[in-house]
């Protein structure tokens, strides 16, 4: 009959190095997959929220939501997301949990959730940390005239986002040259520090931030898909004028086919940034 004897000291610590060498394997992968799972959630987030705005063309002669502001305008009704709820019926749907960014809203108008352009009560306000591409639901590039685009008048509607990354109530866009051709992409910036506070589209910061080094956006004709960020050469947290920086998604065209004089148009050069 065999005897069972116990551990060695010097057994029990090879066990446990191997277990820690495991686990150093292991913990990465479980990282990326929990990243990957927040990935794909985010993406469903934003394909119903695109599917949403189809739904809510058919009702409304299709137009988009615009929004409901320029300078010097009056109330002009709710934020665009309490205009799509009837579609939704979810308010949890309207923000990435991995974006944890502050939100910032348009002063004087409604927040999410507000019954009024005055309503100050929390309890009625929830996070929202998508926005709309500034040339479909403002329908102009300098924020002056109510109106928005229709889906029958956007040429790509394939490469053009409609909705994407940003905790403020409207995009900028920014230029970039490709083989001679000047087009219009979702821009990105960093949050500064200074009372600018724009804090868009990339958070985490610039290095590795968002999802793996970029975010999903919804799109003119309904889908939803990932774009990685092509950053500039002054890339970095708070360069350039107001703290935005040289950089933007390359898969999510705010106007495509802005220029093909392989020049940018006034002001939305990506040197300063267009605005």
């Amino acid at each position: 009959m065999l005897k069972s004897r116990a551990f060695t000291l010097i057994e029990l610590l090879v066990v446990i190095a191997i277990i820690a060498i495991l686990a150093a394997i292991l913990f990465p992968v479980f990282a990326q997959a929990k990243m990957a799972a927040k990935k794909t959630n985010d993406l469903n987030q934003l394909k119903q929220l695109a599917t949403a705005n189809m739904m809510y063309l058919n009702d409304s002669d299709d137009q988009f939501i615009v929004y409901p502001w320029a300078p010097g305008t009056a109330d002009l009704g709710p934020h665009w997301a309490d205009r799509i709820q009837p579609y939704v019926k979810s308010k949890s749907i309207f923000a990435d949990p991995s974006n944890t960014q502050s939100l910032y809203f348009l002063a004087g108008g409604w927040k999410p959730g507000a019954t009024s352009k005055t309503d100050t009560n929390t309890a009625n306000l929830y996070r929202v940390t998508y926005s709309f591409n500034h040339l479909i639901s403002q329908g102009d590039d300098d924020y002056t005239t109510i109106k928005s685009a229709s889906q029958s008048s956007v040429e790509s509607v394939a490469e053009t986002a409609l909705l994407g990354p940003s905790p403020n109530w409207f995009t900028w866009s920014t230029c970039r040259i490709t083989n001679g051709q000047a087009d219009l992409y979702w821009n990105v910036s960093a949050p500064p520090t200074g009372s600018w506070n724009w804090g868009y589209e990339f958070w985490g910061g610039v290095n590795g931030g968002g999802y793996n080094g970029g975010a999903n956006f919804a799109y003119v004709d309904g889908h939803a898909l990932y774009s990685k960020l092509a950053k500039g050469p002054d890339a970095k947290d708070g360069a350039g004028p107001n703290g935005l920086y040289a950089g933007a998604f390359i898969k999510a065209k705010t106007r495509p086919n802005a220029t093909t004089t392989g020049v940018c148009p006034a002001g939305y050069d990506s040197a300063t940034i267009g605005y």
